[in-house]
């Protein structure tokens, strides 16, 4: 009740309120350094109204009445520095409960021997020759791996990154109908490193049921009856000011297929998250869950019911377990990064490992008049910026109108111009890629956290504002690093993520503890699930502690 994360065994419980608090938060609180608590540190933006959002000026400020609906809710942060808490330790060590009523009793969920019983079969099996030797091979480097310098013969590498004098450039990229038993070796040796793993074609593997938007929307309707209430109405996140918006689904799905614009002419990019909802999911669309779940490749790790070596599907009946999902992410998308209202998950580490699956994807291909207002309004939005960040508004308003003035003109005369520019730019994007991965190493995330603390200022988020601070820059989500900042990243850091194109069908394995980023070049429809992993526990109970 304190820091919402999972309880396993032991903890200390209320008498009274049934109030708990995991033995870590007991810990700070005797220590006077509690963590977390209900008073939130909120950062506010201020509505400037549609025309702020492609260029337009902030004086008039409508700060709305209501907090920001988008997803801001995710990423509020407490701040320790800034937090009173009720709950208190006495000089005995006992702890009194914020209800003010009760005194915290150590209490336990498991019988009192079943933890050192555990331990004691785990340090028995390890003691084990078999497992020593296992451990013996997983030291050793595996025979796929290349240096940067190497070109690759292995058609089961992929090209990821470009870093000098590493050996994990190179991607464990296998086929899912090739798959025999030695990848599996393969797999378990890179997913122990902490490096993500790409199957490909896993949809070649199921009986080809189709994840069209349509289809699905259609098996929804079917399965609902008078049980399962009719979900006409969803609620999307607008990319551009990363507020909700309510939207007919029958609309929202005819506007993947065709793609929308705003009245600027500039692409609307709606996010449609967990839908239906992942506790539903398998119930309204019962077909689909057991497709998803078929075309999973290595189900020791990845079924989320049978598998294993899936150290979730261990945990007691009686524990509080993740969302294993499936979930349903589907979005709009266009293959030019647009720098403001992209279809992105922006910057993030997910708690567990997840596998997540890209099952349906849309080409929306931008007319050449609509590229070059697309380019009008960029200009708009770079002078936006340059006014917002390094110069003083009253100043240069003029000036930047001025300036705003020659460059339409400049556009109305080159649009031939722009048109072979966006070509060119095509020509470096995968015309089969459905989304833009970008993955970094766990052992980069200290100086990729610090050249977001450093450049916090230029990115926007809620409304189009500029950040005003960050209290994680990763765990907070609000953040997407571009081409423009991960060249910065490399040159200020000298560090860069794994970056590939998911194409449909590929099956992307991501492990704990690894930072991610992924933009969207297309509409699509894709499926994660989550699960705890191979030798990654202890990055999944680092990240809760964080």
């Amino acid at each position: 009740d304190n820091c919402k994360t999972s309880i396993v065994d032991f903890h200390r419980s209320c008498p009274q309120c049934s109030n708990d608090l995991c033995l870590t938060c007991c810990q700070e609180l005797r220590e006077g350094r509690l963590q977390g608590g209900d008073e939130e540190m909120v950062l506010h933006f201020v509505d400037y109204g549609n025309d702020y959002l492609h260029g337009g000026s902030n004086k008039k400020k409508t700060q709305s009445s209501n907090d920001p609906n988008g997803e801001i809710v995710d990423a509020i942060t407490r701040d320790p520095a800034k937090l009173k808490f009720e709950w208190k330790s006495t000089e005995t060590g006992d702890i009194k409960c914020c209800c003010g009523e009760g005194i915290l009793e150590l209490k336990c969920i498991f019988d009192n021997n079943w933890v050192s019983e555990l331990l004691s079969r785990a340090e028995k099996l390890a003691s084990r020759e078999e497992v020593a030797d296992v451990a013996k091979k997983f030291a050793q480097k595996c025979s796929c791996l290349k240096r940067s310098d190497e070109k690759s013969d292995n058609d089961k590498l992929r090209k990821a990154a470009s870093r000098e004098n590493s050996e994990d450039n190179y991607l464990y990229c296998p086929v899912a109908k090739d798959l025999e038993d030695d990848d599996l070796k393969h797999f378990q040796w890179h997913w122990s490193n902490g490096e993500p793993v790409v199957v490909s074609n896993v949809l070649e593997t199921t009986l080809g049921l189709s994840w069209e938007p349509m289809v699905m929307w259609r098996a929804f309707r079917q399965v609902s009856n008078t049980k399962h209430e009719l979900l006409l109405d969803v609620t999307a996140i607008n990319c551009l000011d990363w507020c909700q918006v309510d939207i007919n689904v029958h609309k929202f799905f005819k506007g993947y297929l065709e793609g929308v614009f705003d009245d600027k002419g500039w692409p609307l990019i709606l996010k449609l998250k967990d839908w239906p909802p992942s506790e539903l999911f398998e119930q309204r669309l019962p077909r689909h869950g057991a497709e998803f779940i078929s075309c999973l490749p290595f189900k020791a790790y990845s079924h989320p019911r049978k598998g294993y070596l899936n150290l979730a599907v261990k945990l007691p009946k009686e524990s509080l377990k993740p969302d294993m999902g499936p979930k349903t992410y589907i979005a709009y998308g266009v293959a030019q990064e647009l720098g403001r209202g992209d279809s992105v998950t922006k910057l993030h580490c997910d708690m567990s490992d997840a596998v997540n699956v890209l099952t349906h994807s849309e080409d929306v291909t931008l007319k050449p008049e609509r590229l070059v207002t697309i380019r009008k309004l960029q200009k708009k939005h770079a002078a936006q910026d340059e006014m917002e960040l390094y110069g003083d508004q009253k100043q240069s308003e003029n000036e930047v109108i001025e300036n705003q003035k020659q460059s339409d003109n400049d556009i109305e005369q080159s649009e031939n111009e722009v048109i072979e520019k966006q070509k060119q730019s095509d020509n470096d994007i995968d015309p089969e890629g459905g989304a833009l991965w970008d993955i970094f190493r766990k052992q980069d995330v200290p100086k990729l956290e610090e050249y977001i603390r450093k450049h916090f200022k230029e990115f926007r988020h809620i409304y189009g504002n500029l950040l005003p601070q960050v209290v994680h820059p990763i765990h907070d989500q609000t953040v997407y690093l571009t081409v423009e900042h991960k060249r910065r990243l490399k040159e200020e850091y000298g560090i860069e993520p794994w970056t590939f194109f998911q194409k449909l069908g590929d099956a992307v394995f991501i492990p704990a503890g690894c930072p991610h980023q992924v933009r969207n070049l297309k509409t699509w429809n894709k499926n994660p699930i989550a699960r705890d992993g191979l030798g990654l526990t202890r990055d999944c109970y680092a990240i809760a502690y964080r």
